[in-house]
């Protein structure tokens, strides 16, 4: 015991610069107000000088974490009482910038989006030419679509390239903004999917089809106005009219109601429909096929849209030739009526003659834009060049 304490007592002494520093923690950290009793307090001393950082990190670690917290969180109440449908700052801010990048995105494809609708509409102003395909078949081709496009550009110049773009763009905010708006009303999507099941059921499938063909219906129904003028002032490039304008809405409006009435604004809308419930119907179909059949990764998601958008787009493009051709026939332009189209008396009769004629692929390649059915075939004895 002598030992003992004598080895005890030296650290006291050694250590009496530490105790008067550390007095102020041990004063915080005894809570209770009991009598000090000389022993337990080398005692105490001892717990507290010999893990001397511990109870520092620990003391630090109380003062500084909850102090972090409330500031965060109060920030973020803040973000979230300024926030919300009615907030400037939520709702105008995203709504721009969505505009902005769609503005940009239409303004960058429009030249395509023109030549393509041109060749839907079955006008090739430049002349076939002879050329061998894969298998070493001769065959007649068009010229590509930015030989096209030069056409286009020697006749009306760059501005003449975006024919149309202003009744588009609105065609396609339109939609995007309708479509936006009734999934809001509807309200946040019940998921009945059970928590242990990690793959998708056919149930959530149909739910979510059901739901954007809902949205996308009422998106295509106001905005089909703004795409038959939008149609209708590109085809203006073949007969050289001035009828319809592509920032004067009001006078495309009155042109088109007093040729054809209530009826005109809605000319091919069945078609552009069918495209748009096909296309959400077969791209979440083999989605959900792909998700469930084959390994899930975040890294496949984005392939597995990109296929799925692709089939798509292929099944359903014939039904957007006809609603190109539906929309120009009978519009009094020149590329609407007799003897460059013929007169259909609805889409589905426009549907059968294009694939009687073979035409309702036409303007679906870039390049090597082969020549389809007898349409466009040069006369015999015209010579033909060669690639």
């Amino acid at each position: 015991m002598d030992e003992t304490s004598g080895s005890e007592s030296a650290p006291v002494t050694d250590n009496s610069l530490v105790e008067e520093e550390l007095q102020p923690d041990v004063e915080e950290v005894q809570i209770p107000a009991s009598p000090v009793i000389p022993t337990p307090i080398i005692q105490t001393t001892e717990r507290i000088v010999t893990p001397i950082q511990p109870p520092i990190t620990q003391t630090v670690e109380r003062v500084v974490t909850p102090i972090q917290p409330p500031v965060q969180s109060g920030s973020t109440l803040r973000q979230r009482a300024q926030g919300g449908l009615s907030s400037p700052a939520n709702s105008a801010n995203p709504t721009f910038t969505v505009l902005k990048a769609t503005t940009i995105q239409h303004a960058l494809g429009h030249p395509l989006a023109y030549a393509r609708v041109l060749m839907q509409a079955g006008y090739e102003p430049l002349p076939a030419y002879r050329a061998t395909n894969l298998f070493g078949k001769e065959a007649l081709y068009y010229p590509n679509t930015f030989r096209y496009l030069r056409h286009i550009y020697n006749v009306d110049g760059f501005i003449g390239l975006y024919r149309g773009f202003g009744c588009s763009l609105l065609s396609k905010v339109v939609c995007w903004y309708t479509t936006t708006k009734v999934d809001e009303l509807l309200g946040p999507v019940e998921s009945q999917t059970p928590s242990n099941q990690v793959k998708p059921t056919w149930n959530k499938c149909t739910q979510k089809i059901l739901r954007e063909v809902r949205c996308q219906s009422w998106g295509v129904l106001l905005s089909h106005p703004f795409q038959v003028m939008a149609i209708r002032c590109m085809g203006q490039f073949v007969g050289r009219e001035k009828a319809y304008s592509s920032i004067n809405i009001f006078q495309n409006f009155q042109e088109i109601y007093n040729r054809q009435g209530i009826g005109g604004f809605f000319v091919g809308l069945i078609p552009r429909w069918l495209i748009e419930v096909s296309t959400i119907v077969l791209t979440n179909v083999i989605i959900h096929l792909l998700k469930t059949n084959l390994p899930i990764q975040n890294d496949m998601v984005s392939v597995y849209e990109y296929l799925a958008t692709f089939v798509a787009q292929t099944v359903t493009y014939p039904l957007s030739v006809v609603t190109t051709v539906t929309a120009m026939n009978r519009s009094g332009l020149q590329i609407g009526m007799l003897p460059r189209t013929p007169i259909y008396a609805n889409w589905q009769d426009a549907y059968v003659h294009l694939k009687k004629t073979e035409q309702l692929k036409r303007g679906s390649s870039l390049f090597n834009r082969a020549v389809l059915g007898n349409v466009g075939v040069p006369a015999p004895g015209t010579p033909i060049p060669n690639a």
